[in-house]
């Protein structure tokens, strides 16, 4: 009778003592596959998160020219977490500010642009920059809080010793950006942190360093801005209903392509270490240096 079969949990005493750890490991790991086999990849929920937009709308073509590189930049962080990223507060504060310094440079673009646009700008593009500030986004300032946090009362000095070549030149780009290039900045900077990627991230770095290093995620956590699938709706709500013509709208994905590129290279260009690194390298040596005694010991013989 099946219904009256023993599991593993309810095998008599004999057999958990001596199969018993066996038994729960193997059960163990069942579980975590099947969890494994029920949660959906991050490729899954970059999708479907894509397909919130609208058939044809800007939202999701900025999204599919991004694929390539999305999928690259999930690589390059999952890389980073392995190497260490958050068990060393210089490495995520390189790394964070190489962000910061693409995101104030977006930001304060952003502000200043509003006294070319008299006679300058576009009724539609004057529309479309006011939907952009319409988010209500201004990451900047929790970036700069989470920097001193993490380095100290010098970040700035540290900041601009860390700027790379990348952060700088995606920073010159957006410093003189137009509307249509800001919307793509907005996209590609604002975006991560605005439809779910900050909510996942922020427990993680808190755990690591504190509540003190997660205020660039202030915005969009909890039930701010109705919550996380609000936030997203509005965000994707805006790109979609964003007024730009045809050349326009090609214009702005073709961008997107481009930034995404240079978040990438900004990933790659950060140069510290954890600082358990040089005890790794340490034991390296030393584990180098006893090999080659060995073997030439063994040869002497």
């Amino acid at each position: 009778n099946l219904s009256r079969a023993r599991t593993p949990t309810s095998a008599s005493p004999h057999i958990r003592r001596r199969f018993g750890l066996t038994l729960d490991v193997v059960l163990y790991k069942l579980q975590g596959r099947l969890r494994d086999a029920q949660m959906p990849t991050e490729a899954e929920q970059t999708n479907k998160v894509r397909n919130q937009g609208s058939p044809n709308g800007l939202f999701r073509a900025c999204m599919d020219v991004i694929k390539g590189s999305h999928s690259v930049g999930q690589a390059l962080r999952t890389a980073a977490l392995a190497a260490g990223l958050l068990t060393d507060r210089r490495c995520y504060g390189e790394l964070l500010a190489q962000f910061y310094v693409a995101t104030v440079a977006l930001e304060k673009r952003l502000e200043e642009i509003r006294d070319e646009e008299e006679g300058v700008i576009s009724d539609e593009h004057k529309a479309l920059l006011s939907n952009l500030r319409g988010l209500g986004y201004s990451f900047s300032p929790g970036y700069e809080k989470d920097l001193e946090h993490l380095l100290g009362s010098g970040w700035r000095d540290t900041v601009a010793a860390w700027r790379t070549d990348a952060s700088a030149a995606y920073a010159a780009e957006l410093a003189q950006a137009g509307a249509l290039d800001l919307a793509a900045g907005c996209f590609i900077l604002w975006g991560p942190l605005a439809i779910g990627g900050g909510a996942m991230i922020k427990p993680r770095v808190a755990k690591a360093f504190g509540e003190g290093a997660t205020n660039v995620f202030h915005d969009v956590t909890g039930d701010r801005g109705g919550g996380r699938a609000a936030r997203r709706s509005e965000f994707i709500k805006v790109f979609d209903g964003l007024p730009v013509q045809e050349e326009e709208f090609a214009a702005v994905v073709k961008k997107c392509g481009e930034f995404m590129a240079l978040n990438n290279s900004m990933m790659m260009s950060v140069q510290q270490r954890p600082w358990w690194c040089k005890y790794l390298f340490a034991g390296a040596a030393v584990g180098a240096a006893v090999v080659v005694a060995y073997v030439y010991k063994r040869r002497s013989e």
